[in-house]
């Protein structure tokens, strides 16, 4: 039977509960540097013990979430090595129970009859409400967590399919994730390390390492972002009870990054070491790394959008960016490039006149013919509605039908519309 409602409103007090447990959150969110590695191992124990298990043998810290998902793979052949013996069996696999605990879909520990218990006891409008106050003016998450479990897929993507090769491959990337070829055999070196350190025996002889068919399977946690720990803490701190089991993970998550959790084992990474974004919180830095750990793995973002690190390290020619067949990283270059040098450098031909844009009252469109995709798309040059938080405002380049016979039709078709109908619009919304 369902439980009723204890809290069916906020009063002020409590919405300022609220929006305090979001800016520490948020801070929770943006911490770079050292965390207290003890403290997230307690907190790593007492997710394991809320979930009825007894804490991981081991516990292995490396040094960034792509050398995390490597040593996952790695570490139960390491420590059969190191332990040899009868005591050498790693236990990976969960009862079918276990595994809804510890690698549940949603990729955190907390079970979903928690969350319903907790739901229970407030109403779907304080639920919202609570929702809202945590993102506070974002509309969508911008956690860190969320680019980086992209940028370590497409890694994945990047060996399981062979598609890399340091001689082959110039860039080195794959949907903008750079992959480091010496990364297996330094992850098995600390791996042998750090096990016999715990294990209270020499570091044995290294072998050559080699990662096990399914190695790509291993799940980090917390790899969705603080969200439902900044959810639940604000619950608990209104008097909704139950959500206390997820005390060990919020531990984990003000002193760590990316961890993974096994029956016998639990690797966990650090927070990075630098983390830098824009005015809208989106991963972004001009002139390095937005993001780089202590082992050097790093992410290079434009805006949000991650990219090669060669092109935030130099500048690609005109050829280079033309070329790119990725049409988002394209993007970022021509935007880092600037429209209209880069129009100018390229000799795009322009179709048309230079028009008035009906539904942004003070800018301009343009209408140009790209020389590697004549006769198949065009590209409307056009400046956003809103200005950004520095004042300035972005200029869009969007590709268009390579019928479209000038700019105004080009903007009106992206919107579903007819070029007489754009023309009677005062603002595009």
């Amino acid at each position: 039977m369902e439980s009723a409602a204890h809290i069916t409103e906020l009063t002020a007090g409590q919405e300022a509960v609220v929006r305090g447990v979001a800016r520490e959150w948020a801070a929770v969110d943006r911490a770079t540097g050292p965390g207290d590695r003890h403290a997230a191992e307690e907190g790593v124990r007492a997710a394991y013990r809320a979930c009825g298990l007894p804490p991981p043998r081991f516990m292995i810290w490396l040094g960034s979430p792509w050398a995390g998902l490597i040593g996952q793979a790695l570490l139960p052949g390491v420590i059969a090595s190191v332990v040899g013996g009868p005591t050498a069996r790693v236990r990976t696999r969960f009862r079918r129970r276990m595994r809804r605990e510890l690698a549940p879909p949603r990729g955190w520990l907390l079970r979903p009859d928690v969350l319903d218990t907790a739901r229970a006891q407030v109403s779907d409008a304080v639920d919202q409400r609570v929702d809202r106050l945590l993102r506070g003016p974002r509309p969508t998450p911008r956690d860190w967590r969320f680019a980086i479990r992209s940028h370590v897929q497409d890694q994945v993507t990047a060996q399981h399919l062979g598609v890399l090769d340091p001689g082959l491959d110039s860039e080195g990337y794959i949907g903008s994730a750079r992959y480091d070829f010496d990364v297996v055999p330094t992850t098995h070196a600390e791996l042998l390390t750090q096990v016999a350190a715990q294990a209270g025996v020499p570091v044995p002889v290294a072998k050559k390492a080699r990662l096990p068919v399914l190695w790509s399977r291993g799940r980090p946690l917390t790899s969705f972002g603080v969200e439902a720990l900044a959810w639940a803490d604000a619950m608990e701190r209104l008097g909704v009870t139950g959500v206390d089991e997820l005390h060990g993970e919020q531990q984990v998550a003000r002193h760590a990054g990316y961890w993974w959790a096994f029956r016998d084992y639990a690797v966990l990474t650090p927070r990075p070491d630098l983390l830098r974004t824009d005015t809208e919180g989106r991963l972004h830095c001009a002139d390095g790394p937005a993001a780089i750990w202590p082992d050097g793995w790093a992410v290079h973002s434009w805006h949000g959008r991650r990219v090669p690190a060669s092109l935030i390290a130099g500048r690609w020619d005109t050829d280079r960016i033309l070329t790119e067949p990725n049409v988002e990283v394209r993007r970022c270059a021509i935007e880092r490039t600037g429209w209209p040098e880069f129009i100018a450098a390229a000799g795009l031909e322009q179709v048309g006149r230079r028009e008035p844009d009906p539904g942004n009252p003070g800018q301009w469109l343009s209408l140009y013919d790209l020389p590697h995709e004549r006769g198949r798309v065009r590209v409307l040059l056009c400046t956003n509605a809103s200005v950004e938080r520095d004042g300035t405002r972005r200029q869009y380049g969007l590709t268009v039908a390579a019928d479209t016979p000038d700019a105004t039709t080009a903007a009106a078709r992206l919107l579903g519309l007819t070029r007489e109908q754009y023309l009677t619009m005062s603002r595009a919304t």
